[in-house]
């Protein structure tokens, strides 16, 4: 007779409620494509100059090996850590530890990124002074607290809608403004046009490839979707794809009007609203577009987080009570508790201590970018490993998997040997100083509670519960 647990080691969570769209949608709020097609090509042509186009087609490739290698694992695995879990599955604890707590540092970075964002276009909607940022932050993140402790299900169909009509909106404001471009180029143009450098190029590769950041948070719904062996892969390899097309058709329209616009409206805080400043229904518009977009990425980042959490937590390798889950919403309600004013907290304090909202913005996001990367790193050494444990390893995942760690690899080690970077420098040791503990703390367990460890890679397994009466039969 066929062995089969009486609970999953996941209990708590709503199984198999989410449909697909539902699924996408973390994804996608996560990413936050319509605000990304809006900051983050700005931010390239700073550093990347005329290479920025070429360096957002090499982050989508980039972005799209790691999908790849994600799928692998979510075909087969019905996991709540994502890669977390996956990195467990090919690597062991300890690089799933280390991996999974730069995971966590990504999510909880990218959050922050969006309140600041979030709150930098409700102020310019609003008309309010940028000492109101600040406190739009913490109005902000009280809503999206809100959301996603009310359940999954409401925060991904709020996040989906609105970045639906946020991406609808942001090509109809680029589209507007193309049709009334005239005049020269203006003062932005010899920085849009600049001279290509290395260094420059690998600073805007990672910071092109902060426009795809939570594409795989997909992977923390394994347990919750309805069918998440089908749903899962496509989410994770869909929304890149997607996602990339909409970057370069916005980074395209960003380079034409930006040549053409004073270098202050490159560099500040809402580029391509200053440059519909003039028209006024069209730059509320876009506000309010993208204001949705970065408040939908709050929640998707949050969900994600707080799943990676509470999968720690269950497994012992963080404190036990954040794998505990609200009775009737199935949310992981402690882990939310944790997160929710950690990723609050950090940029409200920033601006009351005087920092700019496009300062915080833009460091937060560049941590994320750093948390990210070895989370990807380690989950593509892992895809081969993985299938070489269950017997199914070919020669693709091979090549891919390792090909794409050594180029995520290869690009960070450029970017941070070159010149500094709006405070890449300072950001390095930011995520370096909130890794530390991290791999401290994942060294203390293998050396002096290793049998903490060995749980870490659950995932979602049949129960008795999951099967008809007599199907066990031998």
């Amino acid at each position: 007779m066929t062995r089969l647990a009486r609970i999953s080691p996941v209990a708590g969570l709503h199984r198999r409620r989410l449909s697909f769209p539902e699924v996408l949608a973390q994804s996608v709020s996560a990413l936050a494509p319509s605000a990304a097609m809006v900051t983050v090509p700005a931010i390239v042509l700073v550093d990347a100059g005329r290479a920025t186009l070429p360096v957002l087609v090499a982050a989508t490739v980039l972005v799209l090996l790691v999908g790849w290698c994600v799928s692998l694992f979510a075909q087969r695995l019905a996991a709540v850590g994502g890669l977390y879990t996956y990195t467990a599955r090919g690597l062991g604890p300890l690089g799933a530890v280390v991996g999974g707590w730069s995971l966590v540092i990504g999510y909880a970075a990218v959050a922050m990124s969006a309140l600041v964002g979030c709150a930098l276009y409700l102020a310019a909607l609003l008309g309010l002074p940028s000492s109101a940022v600040a406190l739009l932050v913490l109005l902000v993140g009280g809503l999206a607290g809100w959301c996603t402790v009310r359940g999954i299900q409401l925060s991904a169909r709020v996040a989906l809608a609105l970045e639906v009509v946020s991406i609808g909106v942001v090509l109809v404001v680029l589209a507007v403004l193309l049709l009334r471009l005239d005049g020269g180029p203006g003062t932005a143009a010899p920085l849009v046009d600049g001279e290509v450098r290395w260094g420059g190029i690998a600073i805007g590769v990672v910071l092109g490839v902060t426009a795809f950041m939570g594409f795989e948070s997909a992977g923390v719904l394994g347990v919750e979707a309805q069918r998440p062996l089908l749903a899962v892969p496509r989410a994770v390899l869909g929304t890149p794809a997607v996602a990339g097309v909409l970057f370069l058709a916005g980074a395209v329209a960003q380079v034409v009007l930006l040549r053409r616009a004073p270098l202050e409206v490159l560099t500040g805080p809402v580029p391509v609203s200053s440059l519909a400043a003039d028209i006024g229904w069209l730059v509320r518009l876009l506000d309010a577009g993208i204001a949705a977009s970065f408040f939908a990425c709050v929640t998707g980042s949050v969900n994600a987080l707080a799943r990676v959490l509470f999968s720690m937590g269950r497994e012992g390798v963080l404190p036990a009570a954040l794998g505990r889950v609200h009775a009737r919403r199935g949310t992981p309600v402690r882990a939310l508790l944790l997160a929710l004013p950690l990723v609050v907290a950090v940029p409200f304090v920033a601006l009351v201590a005087g920092a700019g909202g496009r300062s915080v913005l833009t460091g937060t996001i560049t941590v994320s970018a750093f948390g990210y990367v070895l989370a990807y790193v380690l989950v593509c050494v892992a895809a081969p490993a993985f299938l070489r444990r269950i017997g199914e390893l070919t020669p693709a995942p091979v090549v891919v998997g390792l090909g794409a760690a050594g180029l995520w690899l290869l690009v960070l080690v450029v970017a941070l040997g070159g010149e500094s970077w709006q405070g890449g420098r300072a950001m390095t040791v930011v995520y370096l100083g909130a890794l530390l503990p991290g791999v401290a703390w994942a060294l203390w367990l293998r050396f002096r509670r290793p049998q903490r460890l060995s749980s870490v890679g659950v995932y979602d397994e049949p129960t008795l519960a999951s099967v008809l009466p007599g199907s066990l039969a031998a």
